[in-house]
């Protein structure tokens, strides 16, 4: 690949990559919630016991330790989530989806769902999704080798 179309796919990568997220997050809105919201609502959803350590969600949103506890405090305020401390370390706490939280998500993830599918899936080919889910994987891979490196 020459340097022409490697700065070409990223600048494609970037782009779409915000524009996606940015019509997601406007559709989620209009429902009550950011994509901020629903990644972790997901993210506990998919979890044993519904529960995360705060550092894990943390490092699974991408997020910085105070970013996190905002976002944690005010899913926590609509009764969407609550914090448990960590029985084990007692620095540690975790994030806990709680039956209303639960509910939210799922109302959420249908509509959510659909509009991945007009947004993302309906652009993309299954003979494409093969090769664009290799080199996201390849991608991650590095990006996990650059963080315990560095």
């Amino acid at each position: 690949m020459t340097a022409a179309a490697k700065r070409r796919a990223w600048r494609l990568f970037i782009e779409n990559s915000a524009r996606i997220q940015t019509e997601l997050d406007r559709r989620l809105r209009a429902d009550g919630l950011c994509l901020a919201d629903y990644h972790v609502l997901l993210l506990l959803h998919e979890a044993p016991g519904r529960r995360l350590r705060m550092n894990e969600l943390s490092r699974a949103m991408v997020f910085s330790k105070s970013r996190l506890t905002y976002q944690v405090a005010a899913l926590c305020k609509r009764g969407w989530l609550r914090r448990e401390s960590a029985p084990e370390d007692r620095r540690g706490s975790y994030a806990v989806l709680t039956d209303d939280g639960a509910a939210a998500f799922e109302g959420a993830a249908r509509k959510h769902g659909a509009d991945v599918d007009e947004l993302f899936f309906s652009a993309v080919s299954t003979d494409d999704a093969v090769p664009l889910a290799a080199a996201m994987q390849a991608l991650a891979d590095h990006l996990d080798h650059c963080e315990k490196t560095s």
